[in-house]
């Protein structure tokens, strides 16, 4: 078998899901080798630890002093993330981690660069490090048919989930804002902004309709681009019509559109295909069209484990790896969306001061 990545999972209230569903399962058990695992609940890693036939670690010095660990899958909470990733790569241990990346986006900038001075890898799944097959479809769209400027984007998912309280920090609005965007919609974010370009400002819209949490289970977030184009993004836990997080949207352009249809899906709902659509007009007004299908496999959001196999064996990021300013910027637009949750209001997004920066560094 090929080289594989030794990798010890922290945080498990996620993690566990990630070490079934990806790590033991097909999409990653070609790259990664589980090694280890550490939680702060000691039963809970005890469990998975037997379970998978590997290490229980009981603190996170103890992983870091390990010189056969060669990577770390992190999947605690975004709050206070960064500084753990500091920590990690500091001792020479790659990160694969997941959405979203990081509460503050200074604090995401400044470590994402320091891991890029340092040849370390940090990766995550959205945004992805290399573009999943529909964006690039989009992109390439963009370039060959010459759609023009961006004039509107709706992007949209949901499923039918009345979850109950639990204390989890889904249930903090500070850690947790417009709980559905925050959870679900930030895919949409990423996947936007990546085909038209930064978001210049935000307002909200949110409602709880039949969650049993305090936070919201229904949110539209508008987006207002730096080129003039106007997108939302909804995400509701309140819509059950025979799919699960669907992820659709319609794209416009001065020249054309495109959108996404939903081809099938499994019996547990969860989406299986997509067909991707473009409706163009050419120079001549003749109505050009052109169709896609992709599997679940090629839409936004999945962890790129070969991707990351290949750079952790290189110790350099790969040839179009998305850059750390625009991780950063998903992360502002979700500052900004807190802050207009908070007070009602449109709020501006502004660039990161090296000031900031600097700050966050220390």
């Amino acid at each position: 078998m090929k080289n594989r990545i030794k990798i010890v999972v922290i945080g498990l209230r996620f993690g566990e899901y990630i070490v079934n569903a990806q790590i033991l399962g097909d999409p990653g058990s070609g790259a990664i080798e589980l090694v280890g695992v550490f939680d702060l609940d000691v039963s809970k890693s005890a469990k998975i630890a037997q379970q998978c036939g590997v290490r229980q670690y009981h603190t996170l010095e103890e992983v870091l002093d390990d010189a056969t660990v060669e990577a770390i899958g992190l999947f605690t909470p975004p709050n206070g993330r960064a500084e753990l990733i500091r920590r990690i790569i500091r001792a020479g241990k790659h990160v694969m981690t997941t959405k979203p990346f990081e509460a503050n986006p200074a604090e995401a900038l400044t470590v994402l660069e320091e891991a890029r001075a340092l040849g370390m890898v940090v990766h995550m799944n959205s945004p992805e490090p290399l573009p999943d097959q529909e964006t690039a479809q989009i992109i390439a769209w963009q370039n060959e048919f010459n759609l023009g400027q961006p004039i509107a984007a709706r992007w949209e998912t949901y499923t039918a989930s009345k979850e109950m309280a639990d204390g989890s920090w889904y249930d903090d609005a500070k850690l947790c804002p417009v709980a559905p965007i925050f959870r679900l919609g930030i895919y949409g974010i990423n996947q936007l902004t990546c085909v038209f370009g930064a978001v210049n400002a935000v307002a909200v819209a949110h409602s709880q309709i039949f969650t049993g949490r305090p936070t919201a289970d229904n949110a539209e977030l508008s987006l207002q681009f730096k080129n003039g184009a106007l997108g939302s993004v909804f995400a509701s836990f309140c819509i059950d019509d025979g799919q699960r997080y669907g992820n659709q949207f319609n794209l416009h352009y001065a020249n054309g559109s495109i959108h996404t249809e939903v081809l099938g899906c499994a019996k547990n709902y969860d989406v299986l295909k997509h067909r991707l659509c473009l409706r163009v007009v050419d120079d001549k007004n003749g109505l050009i069209t052109r169709s896609v299908e992709l599997s679940t496999e090629a839409l936004p959001g999945k962890y790129q484990w070969e991707n990351f196999r290949v750079a952790v064996l290189n110790e350099e990021p790969l040839a179009g790896t998305i850059q750390p300013q625009q991780i950063a910027h998903g992360l502002q637009i979700i500052q900004a969306m807190r802050q207009a949750e908070a007070t009602g209001s449109r709020v501006e997004i502004h660039p990161i001061s090296t000031q900031q920066k600097a700050e966050s560094s220390v």
